[in-house]
């Protein structure tokens, strides 16, 4: 726990990766000797220790809920980091803070019997698997990150501290606590091969949280019935844990249904390691509010590609119309602004970090040459076949596959009149295309007068901060350019920073 704990504070700042890896190898190495050491001793101890009494042998139900109780700790674990770290940011804290919780449960479990204290505990669970399964309703996603956060970093204590804690007072006698404790790392085994490799193949959508929820109520329910101390074999406190924890299995349950039902009608629902895709059809809003037709008009659909929860480009399906660029990308967008003002000087070379739809697309024109660079396979798939601002765009359009930065470092320097940072994960751009090294990468890659088109929208981080403190790293000057929406017209309200060289594009007066 000491070790997780100062990693992000004391390691990760002062050691190189390299040095990290030779570190982490040789610590490796040392382990499994010490292992084989011990192996050796307690081989020859066991053929001079007489045999005692081992008592009786535990059966295999008890066996199978040793399993199941470390595999729901297990799954709730990744479920939770991966639901709190998809829409705010690839942080390390921010999956280190739900492993200390989980590993603290196992710590104050088996120490003693002093810390689990299961009514008190059980209570909570309740509360937590309802609060956890509100906050996972459809159209609750205003709830500030510094509340959800906490939330779910809270209800995983909790739910690991049941199922911890019912795992210590299901422990047998130490002759059998080999076989416990390997059936226990089983069960955490199969918790994670559950949640990374099994359910991106069976779900559509983002699901093992709301089954991971609904195992931990479910396995409460089994436990409480094989114990003749619980509250199942006391008639006067039977009837309130019975219809609180129902109550909390109906919510888990009626959630996953409104979320199958929530993706019924999708045109497209994919997903992969990099996260769920998701295109549908859709209508605009209505420009005239008094307007009483139930039906909107065949002008009025448009074409959506969410990843996760996020919008990652849209596209009107109005052939007189589609190749106007619409949401974070509309004319009056920073990006906007910034390719028509670049345009009146000649042809263009442009990168831009995140594909989506292939929204900026449009802005090409004859002699344009744009680079597209996207790590997730499935994007630029669904890009192709469901969306078509490639397809009719007039510019040379390149796609680079893989790993934006990865990919910028192998080349050469490319000249980009206006290279696009838009690499969504989630509601964030991940970390690693802001730091100084990155900055340094895409100035790289720029014309002296170029632009570097940051897209910092987000629900939850004030990005602002830092993309400025990049851009004052290399001495170049910094605009931030806001947009109000007009959804009656596919114009999503975003915000921009623009970057470069004070006599560069960005000294256009359409620009600043």
């Amino acid at each position: 726990m000491l070790a997780l704990l100062s990693y992000p504070f004391l390691v990760e700042p002062r050691v190189t990766r390299a040095l990290q890896a030779k570190g982490w190898s040789l610590a490796y190495a040392g382990v499994a000797v010490l292992c084989a050491v011990l192996a050796l001793l307690l081989r020859r101890d066991a053929f001079a220790t007489p045999r005692t009494d081992v008592g009786r042998s535990p059966d295999r139900r008890t066996q199978l809920l040793w399993i199941a109780l470390a595999a729901c700790g297990s799954a709730l674990l990744l479920a939770v980091t991966n639901h709190i770290s998809q829409n705010i940011a690839a942080v390390p804290f921010l999956w280190i803070l739900p492993l200390s919780l989980y590993l603290l449960s196992f710590i104050v479990c088996f120490e003693g019997h002093r810390w689990y204290h299961r009514g008190f505990f059980l209570r909570l669970l309740v509360i937590s698997l309802a609060a956890m399964a509100y906050a996972r309703i459809p159209g609750s996603s205003n709830i500030p990150f510094m509340v959800l956060i906490p939330l779910y970093c809270a209800g995983l204590f909790v739910c690991c501290m049941v199922c911890h804690g019912e795992l210590a007072r299901l422990k047998p006698h130490p002759s059998h606590l080999t076989t416990f404790y390997l059936m226990c790392s089983l069960g955490g085994a199969i918790g994670a091969l559950f949640v990374a490799l099994i359910a991106p193949h069976v779900f559509s959508g983002y699901y093992e949280l709301p089954v991971a929820m609904a195992g931990c109520a479910v396995l409460v329910l089994v436990v409480l019935y094989d114990d003749s101390e619980s509250p199942f074999f006391h008639a006067e406190r039977k009837l309130p844990w019975l219809v609180l924890i129902a109550l909390t299995i109906t919510l888990i349950s009626t959630l996953g249904y409104g979320i199958f039902k929530e993706t019924a009608h999708r045109r497209l629902v994919v997903r992969n390691f990099y996260g769920m895709l998701r295109v549908s059809d859709l209508a605009l809003p209505d420009p005239d509010p008094d307007k009483t037709s139930l039906l909107p008009t065949p002008d009025r659909y448009y074409r959506q590609l969410l990843n996760g929860t996020i919008d990652h480009g849209m596209q009107l399906l109005d052939p007189a119309r589609r190749r106007e660029p619409t949401s974070y990308y509309a004319r009056i967008s920073g990006v906007g602004v910034a390719l028509q003002a670049a345009g009146k000087r000649g042809p263009l070379r442009v990168g831009v970090i995140g594909l989506g739809a292939g929204t900026l697309a449009a802005y090409g024109r004859a002699g344009d040459h744009f680079t597209f660079y996207d790590i997730n396979p499935l994007v630029v798939r669904i890009a192709h076949q469901q969306f078509t601002f490639l397809q009719d765009s007039p510019a040379h359009i390149d796609i680079e596959q893989g790993d934006a930065r990865l990919s910028l470092e192998r080349e050469a320097p490319q000249q980009f009149d206006l290279l696009a940072v838009d690499a969504f994960s989630g509601d964030s751009i991940p970390v690693h295309l802001l730091t100084r090294e990155a900055f340094a990468l895409y100035f790289r890659h720029l014309k002296a007068d170029g632009v570097l088109a940051v897209h910092i929208s987000n629900r939850f981080l004030d990005l602002q901060p830092v993309v400025e403190a990049g851009a004052a790293a290399f001495t170049k000057q910094a605009w931030l350019i806001e947009n109000d929406s007009q959804k009656s017209e596919g114009v999503y309200s975003s915000t921009w920073v623009l970057i470069g060289n004070r006599d560069g594009v960005i000294a256009d007066p359409d620009v600043i």
